[in-house]
Formats: structure tokens, sequence, C-alpha cells
């Protein structure tokens, strides 16, 4: 961490002339030295006193009787020229600052001069510093694994210049661990005053206890806000499988979707769990949703029995709604549809027959750089037929959410089967990339450049051994001024987990250039982070 001295040599200098023979006498006087930090990251999870305490060395005591401190603060003024915005709020020589993290108008940047007044020389001493407010677990990864018969939640933070790693965060909050098996993690932003804001970042684990699983605030010491036993609406609940929840998710924008067990569910604004009705005319008949991506404001299904993808828009909720009130009239009147037919789909294949000898094993967020309102609005699905060949569906959002003018089915890739890849492999995806997607084969990960240079493989990192069993990207598109801690581009941070031939799992994080190779590390990062020894991951999201 920099640090700031303020420090001041000064000799005083008397001197005495006698005949114009210029003898001189130096007299020593104390000289004082303030140490800072430039910026102090602190982590509040609670109602606390922050303390800051300074580096003091002087020159002549060895006491410092000689000194008085003044601590001036402020949340704009960074230089303290004058007293008009700040405020004095301790005359010690350590800071003690009262921070509430509950407080509606709390600030999370502060700055502040420490003011060393020296009564023997007449002198002051001013330091500037700043402070900044970290939540829990904001900016971190999360990763839900069984170790020792017990579901746990492991951490890995970025706090000023330290990556903080936990295996167990949640036991070491609540003293306690999960009862259930652990299944999956969602992160979704939630927009109700239930949760006690109006717009709150928190996250679901879901393990097959549902009075245990549903949503969890990270920064109050994961106090369980909601249960999933009461977040599904009652009509839908016969059907709904709690203990086979294979994924849960809130990117993009307006709600978020879940899979449990080949049936889809959507989620209103302040989490509630519906499943929509499908549509009778081209979307009826025997269904198993094994896929399903939410691409902005649409999510994008693979009917694995159907053979067939289906979309369905998301209404955006105005308000907020009341989690304990369901109301499937206004919340989930849209239809689970096959993909809209535009004049300008792609004509190579019919994304609403899939042939018999294709199967689906990925749907993921996608991006094409010579496509219009591309946005982050694309997806990419992965088929594959036998040994010998694979192929890329690409949809476009803006066809499946607005219909003509954009395709909504935009293009057809026919690959040779890329090398390792296979029924088994793990696949990622992001909107940082045009015409790539990620795979593993084994331990190693690949990118699959599909579109610049025809379905070349290429391997990005390779473990010491173990399989790849999951990855996924920090986020789907980039979120510019967001986790400045994390210093990396969050849709270009691809994390993966490695089944190891102990039974443990090993956790890995590629932060990747704008090619899709390794990139370069940070100012106090590496941008390859391995973390061993945590027990088998079922799933990992960044909050």
């Amino acid at each position: 961490m920099k640090q700031v001295i303020s420090y001041i040599l000064i000799g005083l200098l008397f001197t005495a002339c006698y005949d114009d023979k210029g003898n001189y006498d130096y007299v020593d006087i104390n000289v004082l030295e303030v140490g800072l930090d430039e910026i102090y990251s602190v982590r509040i999870a609670s109602d606390t006193i922050v303390t800051i305490q300074p580096k003091l060395s002087q020159s002549l005591q060895e006491n410092k009787d000689n000194l008085e401190f003044m601590w001036l603060h402020s949340t704009t003024n960074t230089n303290f020229y004058t007293i008009k915005d700040c405020d004095t709020v301790c005359r010690t020589e350590a800071l003690k600052f009262h921070v509430d993290p509950e407080d509606a108008k709390l600030k999370y940047e502060h700055y502040f001069r420490l003011n060393v007044y020296d009564k023997l020389t007449g002198l002051e001493y001013p330091v500037n510093t700043m402070m900044k407010l970290v939540k829990p677990f904001d900016g971190a990864w999360i990763l839900l694994h069984a170790k020792d018969g017990q579901a746990e939640l492991g951490t890995i933070e970025y706090i000023g210049e330290e990556v903080v790693e936990t295996k167990d965060a949640y036991y070491k909050a609540k003293g306690r661990h999960f009862r259930g098996n652990p299944l999956c993690l969602g992160r979704v932003s939630l927009s109700s005053k239930y949760y006690g804001s109006s717009s709150v970042q928190m996250f679901s684990v879901i393990t097959d206890i549902p009075e245990e699983a549903g949503v969890y605030c990270q920064w109050k010491q994961f106090e369980h806000m909601d249960s999933l036993s009461r977040m599904v609406y009652s009509a839908d609940a016969v059907n709904f499988a709690f203990d086979k929840v294979e994924m849960i998710d809130g990117e993009g924008y307006r709600g978020g979707i879940a899979l449990a067990n080949g049936r889809f569910y959507q989620t209103a604004a302040a989490m509630k769990l519906y499943e929509p009705a499908r549509n009778k005319d081209n979307f009826a008949g025997d269904f198993y949703i094994s896929h399903a991506a939410k691409i902005a404001d649409v999510s994008l299904v693979y009917d694995k029995i159907g053979r067939r993808f289906g979309c369905m828009w998301h209404m955006n909720n105005s308000g907020y709604p009341d989690p304990n009130f369901f109301d499937p009239t206004k919340e989930n009147k849209v239809e689970l549809a096959a993909l809209p037919k535009t004049t300008s789909d792609s004509k190579d294949a019919d994304p609403r027959n899939i042939s018999p000898d294709q199967e689906v094993v990925y749907v993921g967020s996608g991006y094409n750089y010579n496509q219009s309102n591309a946005s982050y609005s694309y997806a990419y699905a992965v088929a594959t037929k036998g040994q010998d060949s694979c192929f890329i569906y690409e949809f476009n959002a803006m066809g499946m959410s607005y219909g003509q003018g954009n395709p909504s089915f935009s293009n057809y890739y026919r690959l040779p089967m890329p090398k390792g890849l296979n029924e088994s492999s793990c696949f990622a995806s992001s909107a940082a990339y045009s015409g790539i997607i990620f795979y593993s084969a084994g331990n190693t990960i690949y990118r699959l450049d599909f579109v610049q240079q025809g379905g070349k493989a290429t391997p990005i990192y390779t473990h010491e051994g173990g399989k790849a069993v999951r990855m996924k990207f920090a986020r789907t598109r980039s979120e510019k001024g967001l986790y400045e801690n994390y210093e990396f581009d969050l849709a270009r941070s691809l994390g993966v987990a490695f089944e190891m031939e102990d039974g443990t799992s090993d956790f890995v994080i590629l932060n990747l250039a704008a090619t899709g190779s390794l990139g370069e590390s940070s100012e106090h990062f590496s941008a390859k982070q391995v973390y061993y020894e945590f027990g088998k991951i079922a799933d990992f999201v960044f909050l």
C-alpha cells in the first residue's frame, strides 16, 4: 500500500558575527514524520468504529506529549483547502470513525486529513488519506461446494490489494452449516422494498431443503431473506422439483429464470417463481427444457424432447411488488413460445425442428459485431453430431423480442469436431467475444473461434490434473465502473472448477485478453489465479 508521509527537515541557523570572522552554531530541532496509507479499504459487515493508526516518529522526543492531533473529514473535499465541506471528527492520535452499513445516507468513499501540531516547534504537519468502505463479498467469487458431507460456501474476496480466500464463509459468519445437499447458486438483482431496498443485489443458495434454499444477503452475515418453499407460486409448486433445481440466474434485464427437472420458470421483480404457460399453437406437447439462458430481456430455451428452441420475452414489472403477494394475471401473462419467424432468418437450418442426429449441449450469451443492435443480445447454442461435426446456432434477442427487421435465428455454422469436444465438455461464452465460445476437454480449456477462423480451437489453459466440470464468466457483459477492487473486465473473467483425482476441487480464474487468450496481470493481481482443495464444487457465482 502506498504511504503518504509528511515531514519537514528544518535546521534553524543561529548565527553570530564577530569581526567578520563568520562563526556559526547549529541547533537541532525536533523533526516529525507522519505516515498514512494513501487508501484504506475497510470491509464493513456491521455497525462498527473504524480505527486508523498513523505511523509517527520524532527525531528528539521519546513521548508524544508535545503533539496535538485533529482529524478532518469530508465526502467531497479531497484537498481540504477550505473547511466549508469538512468537519472535525476527533482530536485523538488514531482516527475513530463510526460507520453504520444500515444508514440510508451512507457514503462509501471518505476523505480525511490528519493535522499534527508540534507545540515545541510551532509547526503543523498535514497528511491526507482516503477510506473506501467495502461491503462484504461485494465483487467476490462465491463457491458452493460439498466437503466432509457438508455444504459450504467458499469465498474469494478482493479487499484493497489483498485476495482473501475462505473455505466456508457461511460457517464463519453463522457458526452452523447448511443442512441440505448443494445444488446451485444464482445472482439476481431484486427490486422490492420487502427486502429493505428498492434495488438490491443479493444471491440465491439452493440446497435440496426448500425451507433452507432461497435468497441470502451476503453483506448481512448471510442473512436468509426468503425461502424457496415460499417463492414458488402455489399453483406451480405441485410440479416444482425442489430437490432437482439445476440453475437460477438473473443476468440481463427484468427478473431471472430457473430450471428444475426439465421445467422452466421465470421470476418477477420480487423473486417470485412462476411456470409460464406454453403457447398451445407452436410449443405444445411433451417437453423437457434441458438448457436455458437469459439474454438481455428475453430467455432462450431448448426443449430436448420436442427438439426445438423456444423463447420468452420478460415483462417489465412496474413498481416494487410485494413478494408475499402473487398476481399471475400481471406477472406471468407472457407465454413460452417457439422462435418467431422473420424474413431475415438464416435458411440453413430450422431451430424449431432440430435434426434428430444432433445433440444440443450448451446455450449461452453471445455477441456479433457484424450485426446492428447486437450489444450483448445474441445467444449461441452448441450441438454435436457423433464424432465428426459440431454445430453452432446463433440467435438475436432483438428478433426474438420485436420480430421483423431483425432475425431471431441469425446464423448457423457447421464445423469439424474441435479437438476434445464432446457431450461431457463444459462451455462458457460472453458478450465480450464475437464468434468465440470456450469449452473444456479434460483438464484443458480451449477457445473456439467459429467465425473468423472457421472453427479453430486454441488451448488457453491446462490445469495440473483433474477435469473441468463447470465454467462461467463473472458477467456475460461488461459493467464499467463497478468492482474497481477486482481490476479486471468481468465479461472476460472466466471461472473454472476442476474436479481432482483425490475428490477435492480446484478453482481457477482466468482473466482473458480481447483475443480470448490469457491476458496481462493487473496492478495487484495475477491474470491467472488458482485456489486449491475445495470440496466438490456444485456451482459458483460472482457477486
